[in-house]
């Protein structure tokens, strides 16, 4: 299984996402997400090639969708591939946003 580190901007993107999760629907919303978060992270660790390349956005990046069949969810992933077992998640971003002027 590939190890996936997260950048510091990422620690905070996700720490931000729950806690706004968590003043606006609650407490229970909050760990459902984090959950759907942690499954993502998972996701990307067994199968690293399976996100979708944003080379329009930044050469190099892969998204991956946290969303889940009757798991809806409005995030993505952003991480590239440093070394052959190790993934690096650059940001976590409203799938909304204009990525490109949020990525390294």
């Amino acid at each position: 299984m590939t190890r996936v580190i997260l950048s510091p901007r990422a620690k905070r993107d996700i720490a931000e996402v729950l806690a706004y999760t968590r003043r606006r629907w609650g407490a229970r919303k909050a760990r459902e997400y984090a959950k759907l978060t942690k499954e993502a992270i998972a996701a990307i660790a067994s199968d690293p090639l399976g996100g979708k390349s944003h080379d329009d956005d930044r050469p190099g990046v892969l998204g991956y969708h946290i969303a889940q069949r009757g798991r809806p969810a409005r995030h993505i992933l952003f991480y590239w591939i440093v070394a052959t077992d190790t993934v690096q998640v650059i940001r976590f971003l409203h799938d909304a946003m204009d990525f490109s002027g949020h990525l390294p």
